[in-house]
């Protein structure tokens, strides 16, 4: 069933929305929530028709056997009424454009008749779901600079210009979910037992508190996701119920970025543009080395880029380096160790690799 083209009359008077509105079950409350998580903009068509569904509830339960199509009418006008008066739903929806509520009394007028003559049965002795749905923002930001947003959980996200980001005025259940279209500096907030996670043009990024940025243009054919801080999880957003997507995706480190290809639904990992150093400036000194053998050498620059340098130990171990790295960034560091061993280096799957031939 495609629930994404449904208005709010339409889902009001469908059988398994009306069920979980009444008798919410593990599985139906897992599917709507899945639903806004999805389509995070459909979120004010899903309340309205909650609370007509809700009205039509108390309607049931006054068990007023007199109860005429006047009184059904005048009691949804005063619940339309209520909704119309709320800020956040006339502000965001276009539901309440001239005639769509009285179309949608119409269809919850029919409901409650065949609510009162018992051809759709309430659920017995069942708790209706009344905790709130996520009220979901929208920030678009059209200026020529960054826009600055503060997040509930205290987390701070810088969005680029032409980008637009949609987040839950409050952060509910185990997760935190944003979803972004465009270019954004992300530091999240750490709380290991709520993960956070960005859905963006495809792809999930997966943290616990980090710092990293995300480009995802609607116009690039791929998604890029590049790591300052932290561990980052970033897999292709395809639901399988037989498997964890996470478990086809990979783990970034400081310095990595992935880039997702949406046409192919690949990911790929590499070292950043440019590497930052990850150590304060004090224990840079550590890059001055006189007659140290090359594993000690590097050892130091994984520490210091957090990075993995894969060589041959035991061609390498007899080789001695007397230099002074202090001042050059990673790769003129590579570039002057490799002239050094008269070697050669590979960037390949976000690693460093060493060939050479030994001393």
């Amino acid at each position: 069933m495609d629930y994404y083209q449904f208005t709010a009359e339409e889902l009001a008077a469908d059988e398994y929305f009306r069920a979980w509105v009444c008798a919410p079950t593990p599985e139906s409350d897992a599917f709507w929530q899945q639903f806004l998580r999805d389509c995070p903009e459909r979120y004010y068509q899903l309340e309205e028709a909650r609370r007509l569904i809700l009205g039509l509830q108390e309607l049931h339960d006054s068990n007023a056997e007199s109860v005429t199509a006047a009184v059904i009418w005048e009691r949804i006008e005063h619940s339309i009424d209520t909704l119309e008066s709320t800020p956040s739903v006339r502000t965001h929806s276009w539901f309440w454009r001239v005639g769509g509520w009285a179309a949608a009394a119409v269809v919850v007028l029919a409901l409650g008749y065949a609510w009162q003559r018992g051809e759709i049965a309430p659920a017995e002795k069942t708790e209706v779901a009344t905790k709130a749905l996520p009220e979901w923002m929208e920030a678009v930001n059209s200026s020529d600079k960054m826009m600055l947003i503060q997040l509930s959980d205290g987390s701070r996200v810088e969005l680029e210009t032409n980008s637009r980001l949609k987040y839950p005025r409050r952060f509910q259940n185990d997760t935190r979910e944003v979803h972004l279209e465009g270019g954004a500096f992300f530091d999240v907030e750490k709380n290991p037992k709520r993960p956070f996670l960005v859905f963006a043009n495809g792809l999930v990024t997966r943290v616990l508190g980090t710092s990293f940025h995300i480009a995802a243009y609607q116009k690039d054919p791929n998604v890029t996701v590049a790591v300052k801080s932290g561990r980052v999880s970033v897999y292709a957003d395809r639901r399988d119920p037989r498997q964890d997507p996470e478990s086809k995706g990979i783990v970034l480190t400081p310095n990595q970025k992935a880039v997702f290809v949406r046409s192919e639904a690949t990911i790929r990992k590499l070292l950043v543009e440019t590497p930052i150093l990850l150590l304060p400036p004090a224990e840079m000194a550590r890059f001055v080395f006189d007659a140290a053998p090359a594993p000690l050498v590097f050892a130091a620059l994984e520490k210091a880029y957090g990075i993995e340098v894969v060589y041959d130990e035991e061609v390498l171990k007899n080789c001695l380096l007397t230099i002074n790295l202090t001042d050059e960034n990673l790769f003129e560091k590579l570039e002057v160790i490799c002239k050094v061993l008269d070697a050669d280096y590979k960037l390949i799957d976000g690693q460093v690799i060493i060939y050479g031939k030994g001393c």
